[in-house]
């Protein structure tokens, strides 16, 4: 954007006169012609580059080909850090079950217990009940309007119901007949 602007102004100074008017209008045009192809040649050139990187970029046999040792140690790499983390996980588990870990953690639970005993069952105060019981509020009821937010989000919305005309068993209808008990509604007319 803007490369190449002061030769075109060169150009423009040069083959104009003082009052704006071009003093040699095909000499202007030829030069302004030449401009114009060079710019169009270093644009093919720069269109041609960009789209020889873009193939080699989507070629996957050239980037493994290039790139296939990084890879290959970035993929050892995952892969022995990942069962390092299992391996840990496992060896670490199978400690803790051991009766001398038992031992150990009901010791040092004996000695902390024994070292303060007012931490080991202590009745908690009027004021972190009262907090306890706000906070279980709110977040119930937060909670409660995210669950409902949800819902009504994800179902459909419902048409209204149109409430019926209900009649006692056994009431006549509006043209006089007796409705059995036991006999299903009959449709209504649409001005009812």
């Amino acid at each position: 954007m803007g490369e190449g602007t002061g030769r075109l102004d060169r150009i423009y100074a040069d083959e104009h006169g003082r009052d704006g008017l071009p003093a040699k209008p095909r000499e202007a045009a030829l030069a302004l012609g030449g401009e114009i192809a060079s710019v169009r040649s270093e644009l093919d050139v720069l269109l041609a580059e960009l789209d020889r990187r873009r193939h080699n970029a989507l070629n996957l046999e050239l980037q493994l080909r290039q790139h296939g040792l990084g890879l290959a140690l970035t993929t050892v790499a995952f892969v022995g850090a990942a069962s390092g983390f299992v391996w840990f996980s496992v060896w670490r588990a199978r400690r803790r079950r051991r009766l001398i870990a038992h031992g150990d953690r009901l010791r040092i639970a004996l000695s902390r217990m024994m070292a303060h005993p007012e931490r080991v069952a202590h009745e908690p105060t009027m004021f972190s009940k009262i907090v306890t019981a706000a906070v279980n509020a709110a977040l119930a009821s937060l909670i409660k309007k995210t669950l409902d937010h949800a819902v009504a989000q994800a179902l459909p919305p419902r048409p209204p119901l149109r409430a019926r005309p209900t009649r006692a068993i056994g009431a006549s209808r509006a043209d006089g007949d007796r409705v059995a008990p036991d006999a299903p509604p009959r449709p209504m007319a649409v001005g009812q």
